[in-house]
């Protein structure tokens, strides 16, 4: 009985420490979706990177796989992920669970960085050789013109003239809303496919689709892009983010699509991120 009070003291200065620890803040700005380096889901506003990071442990990939970039998908506001092995997978946010959406790119194939062509309902994958592919999901609603599961082979990603044989890390499309409502972009939507060259540290934007293979440099970003650690999305019309994580921690850019040109929004520290989306505003 004489040691009831020490315990006591003790259970009380526990729940004293829990009381102290802080829950991440509410995003502020717009809400991203990353991938670590640990392969886990976080998730932040632009505006307040740091203080309302939250991670979170992914479930359902196979063993031998890893997740390699990650993109909202405007006709349905789902949150898809494809795989060292090409395969997609949509990924709930709030659970970190895998669920496999049955489309996969081409034995033999591997991606490097993926984006939804929110006009054509498709995804645009980017792969290693500078190969660009095509894939329709087969989670609902897929296009007419293209039945779940199609690949399309877009052949080889080149500069229109005089530049090197392009270096491709993380892709985005403009004109990414909300569409979750009628499950399609309003009828005679257009939008325009950007990219981020890694050897050049430069933003590029691609030919008209659909294959959106010719491609012309915008200008320089100022940042150093780094293979497998660099994350670039666009959400609404034209808001542009690019993430890039050196030496531990992970830096956060707003982009101007019209000069290449990245203005820095903040720093996580900690924090080693591979990839980046954007929640979608409706329209």
């Amino acid at each position: 009985m004489k040691r009831l009070p020490l315990l006591s003291a003790t259970f009380a200065l526990a729940l004293s420490a829990c009381g102290t620890m802080r829950a991440p803040a509410a995003p502020q700005g717009m809400t991203a979706y990353g991938l670590d380096t640990q392969g886990r889901l976080v998730t932040f506003g632009t505006d307040n990177a740091a203080a309302s990071l939250r991670r979170l442990s992914v479930t359902g990939l196979p063993t031998g796989e890893t997740l390699v970039d990650l993109d909202v998908r405007n006709t349905d506001n789902r949150l898809y992920a494809l795989s060292s092995a090409g395969r997609l997978y949509r990924l709930d946010p709030a659970s970190g669970v895998l669920t496999p959406d049955g489309a996969s790119l081409p034995a033999g194939v591997t991606p490097v960085a993926m984006d939804f062509n929110p006009a054509a309902n498709r995804l645009r994958v980017f792969a290693e050789g500078d190969r660009s592919f095509r894939l329709t999901p087969s989670t609902p609603p897929t296009p007419s013109a293209s039945p779940a599961g199609t690949v399309t082979d877009d052949g080889m990603l080149m500069y229109a003239t005089g530049t090197p044989n392009p270096d491709l890390v993380a892709a985005a499309y403009t004109h990414s809303f909300n569409n979750s409502a009628t499950g399609a972009a309003p009828a005679g939507a257009t939008t325009t496919l950007y990219s981020v060259d890694a050897d050049q540290d430069t933003l590029v934007i691609h030919s008209v689709g659909p294959q959106f293979s010719t491609l012309a440099p915008v200008g320089k970003l100022g940042v150093d892009a780094v293979k497998g650690m660099t994350g670039f999305d666009i959400a609404g019309a034209d808001a542009a983010y690019l993430s890039v994580s050196m030496g531990g921690n992970t830096l956060l850019y707003r982009v101007n699509l019209a000069t290449g040109a990245a203005t820095a929004k903040g720093t996580v520290s900690g924090l080693a991120l591979r990839s980046l989306a954007l929640a979608l505003p409706s329209q």
